[in-house]
């Protein structure tokens, strides 16, 4: 007996709803149901990383959740890199860095990479070499580079930083897709002002600066979220097996 859900995922800004069966795993849902292959697939344990997506902004380990579990989340794989606001419309600092500094080498687990990394970015703008390590704890390099990789993230946030400086520390980029509206040039200034006072551009000790919680966790090995649908995972292998 088969017993699809309709769920819902925000990928890179697009909507998709689609049906899956309670034990696909969300690395799947993404790769095969929405055809987003750049999230890899490396140990299937959730040890090596290399599926890491950003989950609501937090890296998770595609394949230790279920895609059911992901239901009504934004999701933001490797392929949306590039739309990112900071990004300019070309590589995104951190893909950049990845060309530039050799991080890529064999490939195989940048995409994790570069989503472990994007995390840690957006957590600390500008992190140490020990940071940095630490924050892609979570994900395995089988070419042995790390170095490579730290160096990769590092030229990121040096980037990032230019930019901020550049823009005059707002980084004025939405993200919103362009309706083709003119500008209204009448709008009132003070609503103007409340506006950018209430804008945070991230940048640590820049425009208000960042939330002071920090919202980075790496999920290592079995997610705790997995053992809920454990019972239900049985019930449905039993059910199968009986037919």
């Amino acid at each position: 007996m088969t017993d699809e859900r309709e769920i819902t995922l925000t990928v890179n800004g697009t909507e998709h709803t689609i049906e899956v069966e309670p034990r696909r795993l969300l690395v799947h849902a993404i790769r095969e149901d929405l055809d987003l292959t750049g999230t890899h697939i490396g140990c299937d344990t959730g040890n090596c990383g290399a599926c890491t997506v950003l989950r609501d902004g937090e890296p998770i380990k595609s394949c230790m959740m279920f895609a059911t579990q992901a239901d009504g989340s934004e999701i933001l794989t490797v392929e949306g890199m590039e739309d990112l606001p900071e990004a300019g419309g070309d590589l995104h600092p951190l893909q950049e860095g990845f060309r530039e500094e050799h991080g890529l080498q064999c490939g195989y687990c940048t995409p994790g990479m570069l989503m472990s990394g994007k995390a840690i970015l957006d957590e600390n703008p500008d992190p140490d070499e020990a940071e940095i390590r630490e924050g892609i704890s979570g994900n395995l390099c089988r070419c042995t580079g790390y170095q490579n990789i730290v160096s990769s993230i590092e030229y990121a946030a040096d980037k990032l930083d230019e930019k901020a400086a550049a823009d005059g520390g707002v980084v004025a980029e939405s993200g919103e897709s362009d309706t083709g509206a003119e500008p209204d040039t009448d709008a009132n200034t003070d609503a103007a002002r409340d506006s950018a006072a209430a804008f945070d551009c991230g940048v640590e000790n820049c425009c208000g600066g960042p939330a002071a919680d920090s919202t980075y966790e790496h999920i290592e090995g079995p997610d705790d979220r997995f053992d809920d649908l454990n019972g239900e995972l049985d019930r449905d292998t039993t059910e199968e097996t009986d037919e």
